[in-house]
């Protein structure tokens, strides 16, 4: 009797530790991450005018092309395709995850056959007789610590996880779209330029040529005006080159072939400044960072439904078969209770693997903590960083707009002292290329605020479309 009662004592205590083990948090984890993970301040680190609220910012620009190549890039952008078939995986998968919490019922149909041999009259008769047999057997485990149900919601946020997937993708195809959209244009816009100036280049040949046969310029003038000419075409050149690329990678963005058809933009006005809201309240509503957050849930259940495999399962079985001629019989109450089984299992060793699997999972969720983290950190980089941009991008718009205005008067001005004799062919060509490079920064200089906004938009999870994206 003292030997049973101190065995009874020994597995009960064995029982309490595994429960402990089992629903023990990983505190541990949990306070490092929440002392590492960086705090979100209550506004940004650069001043910033906001003017107004916005719920979609493709309809700011009031570029109508640039709205169709975005839904364009939504219906048939590749990657896109791909992110919602792995939506549609997660989503099945999800769903499967509820089938262990349910039982199992299988059934079998066959037909026997039984032949045995009879002697009469010196001769021997072989005779058959069939039977059929049906078979119905379900198998249930029970649920009793919940690392099944763990488990299913586990699935579950991996499923939302994969759902703020899809919106990231189509928030950054869209984003990405917009900006090549607006690259496109810049080279269309230089490829313009380029041809206007060669035109230029040429027509201040031509007047170095009617001098050279006048016998006012040199040589020397001549050949350094058709070394600019030649110079500017090979730019041109270059210039052509770019705007195909731009188109190409564009059409592949938008799900066309490759053969730089599609037609260009132009670079419209910088829409007014947005609300941009705080860190704490915008960054929280990007699609990435949502992702994590329910990768993190996940990755916790994981973890404690490992730690609850160390806790023993209850199986229930009942198996039901019949050969009898008369089915009905099997179904008796009586004969059904007394095929069902309940089974309680505990593991007793298995080579450290369920240990080995605690560690995995204990591993795989301070690597999503971690990512987590950085990607706070980056998505705070990314609005920081284009948040700052929105000043320093105006500012120097507009000091190239006044080099710009500048330089053209000075070639304005040295092209009619050029024609009087009072300025050489050096002077014309130079205050021609400081011009040309004004402009060309000029252009640039738009389309950099354009795709910076656009990168703004994208960094405080802003959606390109009001309603339905």
């Amino acid at each position: 009797m003292f030997f049973k009662f101190n065995k009874t004592i020994m597995i009960k205590n064995i029982w309490i530790i595994l429960l402990a083990l089992a629903l023990s948090s990983c505190s541990s984890t949990k306070d490092k991450f929440e002392k590492d993970l960086p705090s979100l301040p209550s506004d940004w680190s650069s001043s910033y005018e906001s003017m107004k609220a916005i719920d979609g910012w493709a309809q700011t620009f009031n570029d109508e092309e640039l709205i169709k190549v975005i839904n364009e890039a939504m219906d048939n952008n590749k990657n896109l395709r791909a992110a919602s078939n792995r939506l549609d995986i997660a989503r099945a998968s999800s769903r499967a995850s509820i089938a262990p919490l349910l039982p199992s019922l299988s059934a079998s149909l066959s037909k026997n056959q039984i032949s045995r041999t009879i002697e009469t009259n010196n001769d021997i008769e072989r005779l058959y007789t069939y039977k059929d047999s049906l078979g119905v057997q379900l198998n249930w485990e029970a649920d009793v610590w919940g690392r099944l149900s763990r488990q299913s919601r586990s699935s579950f946020r991996q499923s939302e996880a994969a759902e703020a997937d899809y919106e990231f993708a189509k928030l950054s195809i869209a984003g990405l779209t917009a900006q090549s959209w607006y690259l496109f244009a810049e080279a269309k816009l230089q490829k313009d330029l380029a041809e206007r100036n060669l035109e230029t280049r040429v027509s201040t040949l031509k007047r170095v040529e009617n001098r050279y046969k006048k016998g006012i310029a040199q040589s020397r003038d001549l050949r350094l005006a058709r070394s600019q000419v030649e110079s500017t075409r090979a730019d041109l050149i270059n210039r052509q080159q770019i705007l195909f690329e731009s188109a190409r990678t564009l059409e592949v963005i938008i799900g066309r072939y490759p053969n730089a058809s599609i037609v260009a933009g132009g670079l419209p006005d910088l829409p007014a400044n947005p609300e941009i809201g705080s860190p704490s309240e915008r960054l929280p509503l990007r699609p990435d960072i949502r992702s994590l957050e329910a990768q993190i849930e996940a990755a916790g259940l994981q973890l404690t439904s490992t730690r609850l495999a160390f806790l023993p399962r209850l199986s229930l079985s009942a198996q039901w078969s019949t050969l009898d001629d008369n089915w009905s019989d099997a179904l008796e109450p009586k004969r059904l209770a007394g095929n069902l089984v309940g089974s309680l299992t505990q593991t007793i060793f298995q080579g450290g693997k369920r240990i080995s699997d605690t560690q995995i999972r204990k591993a795989q969720l301070e690597n999503i903590l971690e990512n987590y983290a950085q990607a706070l950190l980056e998505a705070a980089q990314e609005a920081e960083n284009a948040i700052a941009a929105e000043d320093t991008l105006e500012k120097r718009e507009i000091a190239i707009n006044k080099s710009f205005n500048e330089s053209k008067a000075a070639e304005e001005l040295t092209l009619e002292q050029y024609n009087r004799g009072l300025s050489t062919i050096f002077e014309l060509l130079d205050s021609q290329s400081r011009r040309l490079n004004a402009e060309s920064l000029l252009i640039n200089a738009k389309r950099l605020r354009l795709t910076n906004r656009i990168k703004m938009y994208m960094a405080i999870a802003t959606p390109p479309f009001e309603e339905n994206f």
